[in-house]
């Protein structure tokens, strides 16, 4: 039976607190000896992950993100991070490609957005659930112009009990417990992605109580919703700025 928890983890681009009972540290990841220590898979998913930036006049504030896609022209994110987006959007890719986009889904309870962009060629990346062990997160840290790959430890999957991204009604969702992770601003909606290239997870938070320890929203979680968004292209409000 999934035992549902009360989680205190810190939104890592939103700001809201949403507040679990401690479990105990994570064992941190160990870190490759360098970019030759990944696998190829791993290497070859990079292509398809990519950062993107815009404006949220309403609170003035330019934003930045990770996202990845996962259906020709589409991209996933965390819906906290473009909350508020009107205008001047864009997602840059690992070579430097900058392209238009706009928001055709926003799911401010899952805290899922994805974006449309019409001329992005990047290969789709498959997501799937897969049980708990290594994983690497791929992430686009807050002013950074390439991308970092950070091994990470699945420890568990949890069912969860939190607040929207308005922190104005609780939510149930399914997450994935990570330690060693060193997540930074810029990292929500990064592929959490297992050895052989399937993306299981989405990073979203960051444990308020202790820095190492993270959450990515498990894939059962999103894959539906973005699977229903494969052929959208009508532009929809991405609300008020999540606080």
């Amino acid at each position: 039976m999934m035992r549902w928890l009360w989680l205190p983890i810190l939104l890592v681009l939103g700001g809201c607190s949403i507040t679990i009972p401690s479990s105990p540290p994570p064992i941190r990841a160990s870190a490759p000896a360098g970019a030759a220590a990944l696998p190829p898979e791993i290497v070859s998913v990079k292509q398809s992950v990519v950062r993107f930036s815009g404006r949220a006049p309403a609170c003035f504030k330019r934003i930045e993100g990770t996202g990845f896609v996962y259906a020709p022209q589409r991209v996933v994110t965390a819906a906290h991070v473009v909350a508020g987006v009107t205008r001047s959007f864009s997602v840059t890719t690992d070579d430097g490609e900058v392209y238009p986009a706009r928001v055709v889904v926003f799911d401010p309870s899952v805290d899922v957005a994805v974006l449309y962009v019409p001329d992005l060629s990047a290969p789709p990346l498959v997501i799937a659930d897969a049980p708990p062990g290594d994983a690497y997160a791929l992430a686009y840290p807050k002013g950074a112009e390439r991308e970092v790959v950070q091994p990470i430890k699945i420890e568990r999957h949890i069912g969860a009990e939190s607040l929207d991204i308005y922190e104005k009604r609780k939510v149930t969702k399914e997450v994935l417990e990570l330690s060693g992770a060193n997540i930074a601003p810029g990292w929500s909606g990064a592929p959490l992605v297992v050895p052989g290239g399937t993306v299981t997870g989405m990073v979203f938070a960051q444990s308020k109580d202790a820095p190492n320890r993270g959450y990515a929203l498990a894939a059962e979680e999103f894959l539906f919703m973005v699977n229903d968004a494969r052929y959208a292209t009508r532009p929809v409000s991405t609300q008020q700025c999540s606080k």
